[in-house]
């Protein structure tokens, strides 16, 4: 359970970090090259989120001797559970009882968006009307199959150039992959349901995704600026929040959009730019979020790797320790000579101190390892030997014997 935790907590501090990147550098990005530079720098939030969660590769270990009695490893289990504070095993439940309870607000919101709905009629060119004014309409409904839903004065309410513009605007969030950017900032949602910071920063990506939608739309109609604000101005103001989709946003961002239509369209070359520091950004944030992961190890703590012993005999139990019913642990780094005899011993770490490393060294001193041949040649090595006291029957009566 640790493991998993710490992984959510990078995850957790690399999303902090990016967010916050990004919330800083949108404005001076959109001023530079445009909605659609801003509207990219989004993409270094999951970037890093992913590079956190990567695993940074493998260290080998020591090669680990296991020692000998069955209530060793008993032991090193109470030894650990010992030392985990109680509250820490409630913390993975409880973020996946999050977890769960977000996917399911986020299900209940699409369905009751797509029940106010209705009834869809299919129009040509893949086109849907519903029955009924639904405030957010028009919308791209859906991940998979995503459905342009008009409302049911579509014709009435827009002219037909403002009805073409509209149409251009809801098709282009389907071609340039704005809903599975959407469903993957939903499952951000899911997954750090915790985070107060990401409830503002999905808004705001929200509405750097309209205003880049909105600047395409206007580099490929210059001259119909003013038409497209009178269809925007026409537009009810939605409230109902819809994770699997894209509606015209309430009324402030509104305004915002309607005032960047004054400014001019973004260039090639800026957004050439914007694409390569975008690009720059992301790889530069998800690098430090990988590097910052310490490498994983290729065995753990428990999955030991044999090492052939010859002649191992275990350690005494100090007797004071078996009279007062003292446990611990020592772990060794021994030096093996080519003939597998110890040639040094290094206590690594004991716990507690002081208690069991004389018995251990000791005993280590006496042990006898079999040649580790490398074509027929016999090299020295080093080994961990990790050792825990346990004050069994069996323990007691070996200290007792002193």
């Amino acid at each position: 359970m640790d493991a998993e935790l710490v992984l959510l907590l990078r995850a957790t501090l690399a999303l902090t970090v990016a967010g916050a990147l990004v919330l800083a550098l949108r404005r001076p990005a959109r001023a530079l090259w445009g909605a659609q530079g801003a509207y990219l720098l989004w993409t270094c939030v999951p970037v890093a989120v992913l590079a956190a969660s990567l695993p940074k590769g493998t260290t080998l270990p020591l090669p680990v001797a296991a020692a000998w009695l069955e209530p060793v490893q008993a032991g090193v289990a109470a030894a650990a559970a010992a030392t985990s504070p109680a509250w820490r095993a409630w913390l993975l439940p409880l973020w996946l009882a999050g977890v769960l309870a977000s996917a399911a607000l986020m299900a209940w919101q699409q369905w009751r968006f797509r029940r106010a709905l209705g009834p869809l009629q299919a129009r040509a060119y893949g086109l849907f009307q519903a029955r009924g004014n639904h405030p957010a309409l028009p919308a791209v409904v859906g991940l998979l199959r995503p459905r342009i839903v008009l409302p049911a004065d579509f014709e009435r309410r827009y002219s037909a150039a403002e009805r073409e513009l509209v149409l251009q605007h809801e098709r282009l969030h389907v071609r340039r992959g704005d809903l599975p950017a959407n469903a993957l900032a939903a499952l951000l949602r899911c997954l750090f349901w915790f985070h107060p910071l990401l409830p503002a920063a999905l808004r705001r990506f929200r509405h750097d995704q309209e205003l880049a939608c909105d600047a395409a739309v206007i580099a490929r109609h210059p001259r119909q600026r003013r038409v497209y604000g009178e269809a925007m101005l026409k537009a009810q103001l939605p409230h109902a929040p819809l994770p699997l989709g894209c509606h015209w946003p309430p009324l402030h961002a509104l305004r915002e959009r309607i005032e960047l239509l004054r400014r001019p369209a973004a260039s090639p070359r800026q957004r050439l730019a914007a694409a390569l520091a975008a690009c720059v950004l992301a790889c530069g944030i998800g690098g430090l979020a990988w590097a910052a992961r310490p490498a994983a190890a290729a065995a753990q703590e428990g999955d030991w790797l044999p090492v052939p012993a010859a002649f191992m005999p275990p350690p005494r139990y100090p007797k004071e320790a078996a009279e007062a019913g003292i446990a611990g642990e020592v772990s060794l780094l021994l030096d093996l000579a080519a003939d597998g005899s110890v040639a040094a011993v290094e206590v690594e770490r004991a716990a507690p101190a002081g208690v069991f490393e004389a018995a251990a060294v000791e005993a280590a001193r006496q042990w006898k390892f079999r040649p580790d041949a490398d074509d027929g040649v016999a090299r020295v090595r080093r080994v961990r030997v990790p050792i825990s006291f346990a004050p069994d029957k069996r323990a007691t009566d070996q200290g007792g014997q002193e």
